[in-house]
């Protein structure tokens, strides 16, 4: 088990290179295609929630317990998410954003620390839970650390820094991942108790993610015309449908 969550935590650290496209594409052209991606992130959320985190959380306990776990962890990602972020989106009294572009990549940076460390938590309770729901989980952060990661290249570039820096600084950030996943699996092993809240905590952080982070940001292009938003929809179809298929072959085996 060690092995599989070792193996995830470097995969979600290599997606730090996302930068590598911008030098490729160009930053006009990946920030195109960003909505897309993002678009497919919301669905592997939200199919891990509904099809492995969820059931798997009542199965290891009840469905008021799971709940009310998925309810604690929704509003406390809530309170993280504005002690972490709150000055990176801070308006001055004008209603018109501050010009702290280096100030936020300081805080970008910071918030990533933070951020990569739960989801190493997240990844290690996810194998301990089950094989399956390690790897669906894995793949739901995966695709959520992509746009994510973009986003913050966005910032760090913006605030003066050179591409090769950016890439570096975002590498370095994602190391917590490791740490924090092997440190949770000898730590949290042979503690069956918290597997159950801990899933359904997880999965109020996947809901928060995808309703207060990324849904949002599709809605800023709303005025777009209808083809673009059937892309998008149907792309959190496919994300939903992609971890639906992979969770029933993975349990199936």
């Amino acid at each position: 088990m060690l092995s599989y969550i070792i193996i995830a935590s470097l995969l979600e650290i290599l997606v730090a290179f996302v930068g590598v496209f911008f030098i490729f594409l160009g930053v006009q052209k990946f920030r195109k295609y960003l909505p897309y991606f993002i678009s497919f992130s919301v669905g592997t959320f939200l199919g891990v929630v509904f099809f492995d985190v969820l059931p798997e959380a009542i199965h290891l306990s009840t469905v008021e317990q799971t709940m009310t776990y998925t309810l604690i962890g929704f509003l406390g990602f809530f309170l993280l998410s504005r002690i972490l972020f709150w000055y990176h989106h801070h308006e001055d009294e004008n209603g018109h954003e501050n010009n702290h572009i280096k100030t936020s990549a300081h805080m970008v940076l910071a918030g990533d620390v933070i951020h990569n460390f739960i989801d190493g938590v997240i990844i290690a309770l996810a194998f301990m839970a089950d094989t399956s729901i390690g790897i669906v989980t894995t793949i739901a952060v995966l695709s959520h650390e992509f746009p994510q990661e973009a986003s913050d290249f966005f910032v760090l570039i913006n605030a003066g820094m050179k591409k090769g820096k950016a890439l570096f600084f975002n590498l370095l950030v994602s190391l917590p991942t490791l740490i924090a996943a092997v440190l949770t699996y000898f730590f949290a092993s042979g503690v069956e108790n918290i597997i159950a809240p801990a899933l359904a905590i997880v999965a109020g952080n996947f809901l928060y993610i995808a309703a207060s982070d990324l849904i949002p940001e599709l809605h800023t292009g709303h005025h777009e015309r209808g083809t673009s938003t059937l892309i998008q929809f149907s792309l959190i179809l496919l994300g939903i449908g992609l971890l639906f298929f992979i969770g029933t072959m993975v349990h199936g085996h």
